[in-house]
């Protein structure tokens, strides 16, 4: 893979990374309701679409090694 699409993977990789801490620390602040069932929900997705892209990145810099 050429750097740029390296560089985009990390990107993609932090950003989804440091959301995910954003809101798990909002989602861990609220009284258990629907919305922070529905928060947690989507901390989770968010967390394993940051691991998948943590996965590409390991199998890119792998074969350009």
């Amino acid at each position: 893979m050429n750097a740029l699409t390296l560089a985009e993977l990390k990107l993609k990789h932090a950003q989804l990374t440091e959301r995910a801490e954003r809101l798990e620390t909002e989602w861990r602040t609220l009284p258990v309701s629907a919305k922070s069932t529905a928060l947690g929900k989507k901390v989770k997705a968010l967390r394993e679409q940051a691991a998948d892209y943590g996965k590409l990145l390991t199998l890119a810099e792998g074969r350009s090694s």
